[in-house]
């Protein structure tokens, strides 16, 4: 298959970089064993692809491309050395770019400890299609953004840019042109828990919803590709929310735990029988259009075909976790500076029948047994838990990807000293020799970023000492737990801490749960602007609580309804608590199976109700 991106040089020869064209690594045709990686668009630019082959080389990535004109190329590859990055002695990511099945002759990936364009070599090109090829030598994770090509001497690849910059480079391959793709009552962006409350709700109330997921698998920390099974209770309640969550919910064993424990077919057949859904999978937004003070459309671009697209609506749901369109529209927000949860990049392993070697490398760190702590077996399984988890003091956006590479160092290199230096060789009678390590999360899980501000701000003392709200709705049922690093091994990789604590403090009764108030799941300033996630409107002590996915669920069900209502009322989300709480208390006391065809029904069903509440004479 052809690259459509590359074949878009054929009809631009007059233009100023008539021999020079960009290919997308995430566009290649056939990825081969490389995977996508969209975690990291805001610090370095665009999504890339990654040979996570856990020490074995993956297979090659390849693709077609269309060669503009015949000429002597220079070849250059935007690509990192991450151990570099993080200090380490020797490169990890080590890979080969071919050329019509020919390596050239640079070994790329062990350059610059940032993200830049190291030089692969030169190639004489004939105009015409070509086979371009990624060739993995280690399957430590090398990673690949964009591959360039010029004839021109003169020519020097462009800087470095966020992801809307890089649309104006003007070099073909690189998607400019946005179309837009439609007009919705909700534009729901994010994909895990709360995204999937708030557009499956929304759409039962009739309203045309847009979900946009920036990877191709939906559930978030939920899903197979991350495995946090969901936690949080459903206590009694006036408001059944949970229904809606308890269709797609996973009934995972532990955490982590087999992929298919994670259910992500049954998340997509939910979503896909909802007709009021228009789902934008694999679709990153990477900015917003305001107009008026409010927010007017996403934009977004689809990750492996290179097209932008702009998604308007009239309400927009912000369930990134990270708070991204509350950023990018002006939200006034709040985040700990130093000393916040981090991101988790869980493991597992087995036990075979056989010996299973593991290769040691010169850039990981040595470990003894008191370094980190035994991954221990449970169901059959090696289980590295939600505690391998560092980023503390890291930017949680633009050192995001440092946070997640020291997961994957601290990880190959725990089980490098378990394989190969008898680490914890008491835990197994054959000193692990028939162990081999069967998954670790490329994709992190962050616990915490912003909070978009709302109308409440909810705190630890109000959730503690159970403090009313007269718009309470979903209930949080987790402790206030939020994590530390272990002082233990705070410095087993030196300035590294990767392994936390959880702190329980006083918390809610899991069985009553604390209602929490709608107020806090609107921005107080970005009139159209609703949230459900981690991102939501809590203080530290509160975002403890609330963050686990079954109680994220049921915020995204509390403002998908919400949403639908002000859409009928013609109002803003802060209008549904002073205007209409009374109405949207009767909308959250629905079942989760009801539904109406569209707005006008819902509308229709809501205004019978008001008069036959009205007192006759």
């Amino acid at each position: 298959m052809k690259n459509p991106i590359a074949l878009s040089c054929l009809c631009v020869i007059s233009h100023a970089y008539a021999a020079t064209f960009l290919v997308e690594a995430e566009q290649f045709g056939d990825k081969g064993g490389w995977g996508v990686d969209t975690q990291f668009i805001e610090s370095m630019g665009s999504s890339y692809l990654i040979a996570h082959g856990l020490g074995k080389p993956v297979a090659d990535a390849t693709t077609k491309v269309t060669v503009p004109e015949d000429g002597d190329y220079r070849v250059w590859v935007r690509t990192i050395d991450w151990t570099k990055r993080l200090g380490r002695p020797a490169s990890a990511g080590l890979f080969k770019l071919t050329v019509n099945g020919e390596p050239l002759e640079t070994e790329l990936g062990g350059s610059e400890a940032a993200w830049s364009w190291q030089l692969a070599g030169n190639v004489a090109l004939k105009a015409g299609e070509m086979t371009l090829g990624l060739h993995d030598l280690t399957g430590f994770d090398g990673r690949v953004d964009a591959i360039l090509f010029s004839t021109r001497p003169d020519f020097t690849p462009p800087p470095d840019a966020t992801f809307e910059e890089r649309t104006a480079w003007g070099i073909p391959g690189v998607p400019a042109t946005i179309v837009d793709a439609g007009e919705f009552d909700l534009v729901v962006v994010g994909g895990g828990y709360g995204g999937l409350g708030a557009a499956i709700s929304a759409a039962r109330m009739g309203a045309k919803v847009a979900l946009i997921q920036n990877r191709r698998i939906l559930g978030g920390n939920g899903s197979s590709e991350i495995r946090v099974w969901a936690k949080g209770n459903y206590p009694e309640s006036e408001y059944p929310l949970h229904e809606i969550i308890q269709e797609f919910e996973d009934k995972a064993k532990a955490s982590p735990a087999p992929a298919e424990e994670f259910v992500d077919d049954k998340k997509d057949k939910v979503v896909a029988a909802e007709k009021n859904i228009t789902l934008f999978l694999g679709h990153h937004a990477y900015a917003v259009v305001m107009g008026g003070g409010k927010i007017d459309a996403v934009r977004a671009v689809d990750v492996e075909a290179g097209k932008l697209i702009r998604v308007k609506g009239r309400f927009f749901a912000d369930c990134t976790g990270h708070g991204f369109l509350g950023m990018w529209s002006g939200a006034d927000t709040k985040s700990t500076e130093k000393g916040r949860m981090g991101m988790s990049n869980m493991w597992m392993w087995e036990n075979r029948g056989a010996a299973v070697s593991f290769p040691e490398q010169p850039w990981m760190h040595r470990f003894g047994s008191e370094g980190f702590p035994y991954p221990k077996m449970i169901h059959g399984f090696g289980h590295a838990e939600w505690f391998w988890e560092s980023g503390f003091d890291n930017d949680p956006v633009k050192e995001l990807e440092q946070t997640r590479d020291l997961n994957l160092l601290a990880s190959y290199s725990a089980w490098n000293s378990i394989k190969n230096h008898g680490a914890h060789k008491e835990r197994d009678p054959d000193a692990h020799e028939k162990a081999e390590l069967t998954w670790l999360a490329y994709i992190g899980g962050t616990r915490e970023t912003t909070q978009i501000l709302g109308d409440v701000v909810l705190t630890g003392e109000d959730v503690v000492g159970k403090k009313p709200f007269d718009d309470a709705t979903f209930k949080t049922t987790w402790s206030i737990d939020l994590h530390y690093p272990v002082e233990k091994y705070k410095d087993t990789i030196p300035g590294k801490p990767f392994i936390a604590r959880a702190v329980h403090g006083p918390g809610v009764n899991a069985k009553v749960g604390y209602a929490v108030p709608y107020r806090t799941l609107y921005s107080r300033n970005i009139p159209n602007l609703f949230m459900a996630g981690r991102n939501i409107s809590v203080e530290r002590g509160a975002l403890g609580t609330i963050r686990v996915m079954k109680t994220i669920g049921m915020m995204g069900v509390t403002i998908g309804r919400a949403a639908a209502l002000a859409t009928v009322r013609d109002c803003g989300p802060r209008e549904i608590y002073t205007k209409h709480l009374d109405e949207v208390k009767t909308l959250w006391r629905l079942p989760g199976n009801k539904r109406f065809e569209n707005l006008d029904d819902l509308k229709q069903s809501l205004d019978g109700q008001s008069e036959s509440a009205k007192p006759t004479n």
